[in-house]
C-alpha cells in the first residue's frame, strides 16, 4: 500500500518586538521580546553620537510555505535606532498548496526620534508566494530613513522568477495620515518583468524613502546632489531616479542585481545623514563581513 503525503498546512510564525528609548546620551534597547526563530543580537555602538546598531537575525535563513515573521519597533522620543540585518533574506518556493510566505515590519516613532530601516535584499526564489507589509508611524517631528531592496528570482544560477508571486506594500504615515501608500504585485512570467513600462527585464528592485520633520527640509542643492547621484549611477547596469513629495524624497532603482542599487542607496543614506541630521553615516560592520 502506498503512503499518501500529508500536505503541509502551516509553518513556522515567528515575531519581534522592540523598544528603543534615550538613556542619558545613548539609545538603549529597553524591549525585546521575542517568539520563534526571530531575534537580535546585542546592540552595538559604532557612532560617537549615541545611535543603536540592531541587527535582526533569523535563524533559519529564509522562510518556506506557510512562514510569517513579523517585527514591530517603537522608538520613543528622541531616541535613534539603526535596523538591519546580516545577510540577504530567502523567500523560498512554496509548496503543492501554494501557501503564502509573509513578513510584516511596523516601526513607530516618537516625537524627534529618528528610525533607520535598511535591511540587506530579499532574494524571491521562483514559485515563491511572497508578501510584504512594510507601515511605517510617525508624528509631527520624527525622522524616517529607510530602503528596501527585492530580487526576483537568481539570474546568475539560472533560476528565473517564471512562476509564483511577490505582493509588497509600503504605508507611511504622520500624526495618523497617510503620506505614502504604495502597492506592487510582481507575478511570475508576467509582461510587467518586462515591458519598458514595467521593469524592462531588471530583476532587482528598490526602493528608498526619507520623511524628515517640518525643521529638516533639504535645501535646493542637496535635491540637486540627490538628483546627481542618480544620474552618475545611472545605465545599462543601473536606472534610478529621486522625486521630492511634501516632507518625504523617493529614490527608486532598478538593476539586474542588487549590489549598484545596494550601493547607490548606501552613497544617497551618507548624504541624507549629514544634510538632515549633521552626523556622518557610520555603515554597520556587518555589511562588510
Amino acid at each position: 500500500m502506498n503512503a499518501i503525503a500529508t500536505p503541509v498546512n502551516t509553518g513556522w510564525s515567528a515575531t519581534l518586538d522592540l523598544e528603543f528609548a534615550l538613556r542619558g546620551a545613548r539609545t538603549a534597547l529597553i524591549r525585546n521580546r521575542h517568539q520563534g526563530p526571530l531575534r537580535v543580537q546585542r546592540p552595538f555602538y559604532p557612532e560617537h553620537s549615541g545611535q543603536c546598531h540592531v541587527y535582526l537575525l533569523h535563524p533559519p535563513g529564509g522562510i518556506v510555505a506557510g512562514d510569517s515573521l513579523s517585527i514591530r519597533a517603537q522608538v520613543n522620543p528622541g531616541a535613534h535606532c539603526l535596523l538591519t540585518t546580516p545577510s540577504a533574506g530567502r523567500v523560498y518556493k512554496s509548496n503543492a498548496q501554494r501557501l503564502q510566505q509573509t513578513q510584516s515590519v511596523e516601526l513607530s516613532v516618537a516625537e524627534d526620534g529618528v528610525c533607520e530601516w535598511l535591511p540587506q535584499e530579499n532574494i524571491v526564489f521562483n514559485s515563491a508566494q511572497a508578501r510584504n507589509c512594510t507601515r511605517i508611524h510617525l508624528q509631527s517631528a520624527s525622522t524616517f530613513i529607510g530602503w528596501e531592496i527585492t530580487c526576483l528570482g537568481r539570474p546568475a544560477s539560472g533560476d528565473s522568477f517564471d512562476q509564483g508571486e511577490l505582493v509588497q506594500q509600503f504605508d507611511l504615515y504622520r500624526e495618523g495620515v497617510p503620506v505614502l501608500l504604495e502597492r506592487n504585485r510582481f507575478q511570475g512570467g508576467s509582461e510587467l518583468l518586462f515591458q519598458p513600462w514595467g521593469l524592462n527585464g531588471a530583476t532587482a528592485t528598490g526602493t528608498l524613502v526619507c520623511a524628515m520633520n517640518p525643521e529638516q527640509q533639504l535645501q535646493k542643492t542637496e535635491i540637486q546632489l540627490l538628483q546627481d547621484q542618480c544620474m552618475v549611477h545611472k545605465g545599462v547596469v543601473l536606472q534610478a531616479a529621486a522625486t521630492e513629495l511634501p516632507g518625504i524624497i523617493v529614490i527608486r532603482a532598478t538593476s539586474a542585481q542588487a549590489a549598484p542599487i545596494r550601493n547607490l542607496f548606501i552613497e544617497i543614506w551618507r548624504t541624507l545623514r549629514q544634510a538632515l541630521l549633521k552626523q556622518s553615516a557610520v555603515a554597520p560592520r556587518i555589511w562588510f563581513t
